[in-house]
C-alpha cells in the first residue's frame, strides 16, 4: 500500500532561499563598511640593486648610523659626529642631492637593533625629503 503524502526518492532539493539573502546581506555589510580613503605615506627611492654593494658605498658617501639615544654622521670613517634630528636635516640639504647624479644621491642608513620604527621613519623622511637615496646597510 501506497501512503498518502509520501516523499519520492529523488525528490531531494534544499531550500537555498535563506542563503540568498545571507548572500545580499553580507554584500550589503561590506559596501557599507568598506572605507574609500586612500592610505596615507611618504614616497621614497630606494637604491637598486643593480650594483654590488663594494661600488655603491664610496669614501664620500654619507652614513647615518641610529642608535637608541643619538645620531651619529659621517663622511667615510673621518669626520664623525654626533647630530640632533635638526641638525641633521639642515647637513642632509647642504648636500643639495636633487643636483647630483641619481647614483651619488645614496645615503647609508645603519641602524642598531634596538631602534624604534618611529626614529627609523623620522630619520628616512628627513632624507627623503632632501632629495637623498637610502642605502640600508646589513651586517
Amino acid at each position: 500500500m501506497k501512503r498518502i503524502g509520501a516523499k519520492k526518492q529523488g525528490d531531494i532539493s534544499p531550500d537555498l532561499t535563506s542563503f540568498s539573502d545571507i548572500a545580499n546581506l553580507l554584500i550589503i555589510f561590506f559596501i557599507l563598511t568598506t572605507s574609500l580613503v586612500r592610505p596615507f605615506g611618504r614616497q621614497m627611492d630606494m637604491p637598486s640593486s643593480a650594483k654590488p654593494p663594494e661600488q655603491q658605498k664610496s669614501a664620500d658617501t654619507p652614513t647615518v648610523r641610529l642608535t637608541v639615544d643619538k645620531i651619529v654622521f659621517s663622511e667615510g670613517e673621518k669626520n664623525e659626529r654626533e647630530l640632533t634630528m635638526d641638525q641633521l636635516r639642515s647637513e642632509l640639504w647642504k648636500r643639495n642631492f636633487p643636483s647630483l647624479k641619481p647614483e651619488r644621491r645614496a645615503v647609508v642608513v645603519e641602524t642598531s637593533p634596538d631602534v624604534k620604527y618611529e626614529r627609523y621613519y623620522h630619520v628616512a623622511a628627513a632624507i627623503a625629503a632632501a632629495g637623498g637615496v637610502i642605502a640600508i646597510m646589513e651586517e
